[in-house]
């Protein structure tokens, strides 16, 4: 969206005086994004808002929550950025009422500390996975690089991989920079491709349908299931990568660039238990880079 295109719908003015609560450009591009698709929906300045506008949007959110197509907790992300931009709209006498706090009571809320899966848990998800090559390319992505199941969806084929100097990266719709792919999950994604059928989605089911973050979940129980393992998410992997990164010494910020998000957020991944049980695995030999399937 142009910036004119933006005045229309937030008064710049306000804006640049709630922005400087942000310490993260990145924080204030979420918040943005956000309040500009919420104002696209509605078709009227965020002031205007009442409180019908807000009962219709989260009724389309939540069917994109049943439809597999958002995540609750990135729904509850989006209702508590537009209360606390309502609040500061409130304060400053634009508007009378929050409408969005009501509906943030029964939201799914993050857990204080982010949930992975135990190093010797993920090695043998992985196994379980080794005889299909895109489960295992889709594992890969969320556990090495740390991409969600709804970017995994979105990706369409090489096309969304640059080479930086000697890193691959992906670009991803909604982040600014794009994620680097290891090396290892780079190897095995290109063997992936080399074998896929031409098709405009990367990763397809065999109807020939998009993959959607529903399909991973139900790929996630099955594996699971073979591996004898609980019942792990999708996100619960991803998660996994943020853990690891900061058990091997990345940054605040390094991890938060690697992951998507805020380095408020990404506090939410550090934990002394998974670091502590990554040593003893790596004490075992249990496989901390992952290989393609059927190497020794």
């Amino acid at each position: 969206m142009s910036q004119n295109a933006e005045q229309d719908f937030v008064n710049t003015e306000l804006w640049n005086l709630f922005q400087r609560r942000f310490k993260s450009v990145v924080t204030e591009a979420s918040y943005r994004s956000d309040i500009m698709e919420f104002c696209r929906f509605t078709g009227k300045r965020f002031d205007e808002t009442e409180k019908e506008d807000v009962r219709q949007y989260y009724r389309s959110m939540e069917k994109k929550v049943s439809d597999g197509h958002l995540s609750p907790l990135t729904l509850t992300k989006k209702f508590r950025e537009m209360h606390s931009y309502a609040c500061f709209l409130m304060e400053e006498g634009m508007i009378a009422e929050d409408y969005f706090y009501p509906y943030l009571k029964n939201m799914k809320k993050e857990d204080r500390l982010a949930k992975s899966i135990p190093v010797e848990h993920m090695d043998a998800l992985l196994k379980a996975a080794s005889d299909d090559l895109m489960s295992y390319a889709v594992l890969t992505l969320m556990y090495r690089a740390g991409l969600s199941s709804t970017e995994i969806a979105v990706l369409r084929g090489p096309e969304d991989f640059v080479r930086q100097g000697t890193d691959i990266c992906a670009i991803l719709p909604g982040r600014e920079e794009p994620c680097q792919i290891p090396e290892d999950a780079w190897k095995i994604l290109e063997e992936y491709m080399r074998k896929r059928e031409e098709h405009p989605s990367l990763f397809y089911n065999r109807s020939g349908r998009r993959l959607n973050p529903m399909y991973i979940s139900r790929m996630m129980k099955k594996y699971c299931g073979q591996a004898g393992i609980p019942s792990y998410s999708a996100e619960a992997v991803r998660n996994s990568c943020a853990f690891n990164l900061f058990a091997y010494g990345a940054s605040s910020a390094q991890t938060a660039a690697q992951m998507g998000r805020t380095q408020q957020q990404i506090r939410r991944y550090r934990g002394a238990g998974y670091r502590d049980n990554l040593r003893k695995q790596a004490n075992a030999l249990v496989k901390m880079r992952i290989e393609k399937p059927g190497s020794s």
